[in-house]
């Protein structure tokens, strides 16, 4: 690996550690410790999150975070897919680490929450504390559903991705504004959809904290019923950002010409 693509994997663990390291400790927050904080002020937390990473680590990598973000960019905006992998990995690290770090800071919190609730990790009842780092399909909601969930808000967000970054869209926010935009795109699909899928909206925010609970005494029990979590937050919100690429550059890009005229 070269220098230059070393940096800008570094710069994307970084950017990813941040923004799932609040993320998690918001639903740490509302799961484990008894404070009064709402699940649309964890949404909140989720989307400022995503705009600090941006911040973070845009100027180094353009600040992906997110391997659903990277593939649909590599299909339709020409990033190299010679670094598609060497980002999907150091995101998916930097979601782990914060995983790890999180339940370090919270770890005797949540021994004393399974402790007073009869929480046994490893069994049906060890999702109340894994899902403190994974995303669940909601009560009622099935897995097509979650699925579909999923792909719809990921779609929305690289949308907004799209249009916002896209110097040919003369609607497009600047001075830093877009990363601001994006976070908020997180934060409303969150409040609108979150409790159907979690909205996970990024394989690397879901697989990274899933495989830390799954060698951290939840076990096979993390990857979720019918292996929801190797199924649902990872294709779910990979084929939404492809998607999202084919609404913009087929059926928006087209017209900018015909507006500005």
């Amino acid at each position: 690996m070269n220098k230059a693509l070393y940096g800008e994997c570094l710069a994307e663990a970084i950017g990813t550690f941040v923004f799932v390291l609040l993320g998690l400790a918001s639903v740490a927050i509302l799961i484990v410790t008894g404070t009064d904080i709402s699940y649309g002020e964890m949404a909140v937390v989720w989307g400022i999150g995503v705009s600090l990473g941006i911040y973070i680590a845009g100027f180094v990598s353009g600040a992906h975070l997110n391997p659903a973000v990277t593939i649909s960019l590599a299909i339709w905006a020409k990033f190299p897919w010679k670094k598609v992998v060497s980002y999907i990995i150091a995101q998916t690290i930097g979601a782990f680490v914060a995983a790890a770090t999180v339940y370090g800071l919270f770890r005797s919190v949540i021994v004393n929450y399974e402790v007073s609730n009869n929480i046994v990790r490893g069994t049906a009842d060890g999702v109340a504390t894994s899902g403190i780092f994974a995303t669940s399909a909601g009560v009622d909601v099935s897995m097509i559903n979650a699925f579909f969930v999923e792909f719809t808000i990921t779609m929305i967000l690289m949308l907004v991705i799209f249009s916002v970054t896209d110097g040919k869209n003369g609607g497009a926010p600047t001075s830093g504004l877009p990363a601001i935009v994006i976070g908020l795109t997180v934060t409303i699909c969150g409040q609108a959809f979150g409790t159907l899928s979690g909205f996970a909206m990024n394989p690397a925010r879901d697989l990274g904290p899933r495989l830390f609970t799954l060698i951290s005494g939840w076990g096979s029990q993390a990857l979720g019923e019918s292996f929801y979590g190797l199924i649902v937050p990872i294709f779910g919100p990979i084929l939404g950002a492809i998607f999202a690429g084919l609404i913009y550059f087929k059926l928006i890009v087209p017209y900018y010409s015909k507006t500005e005229a």
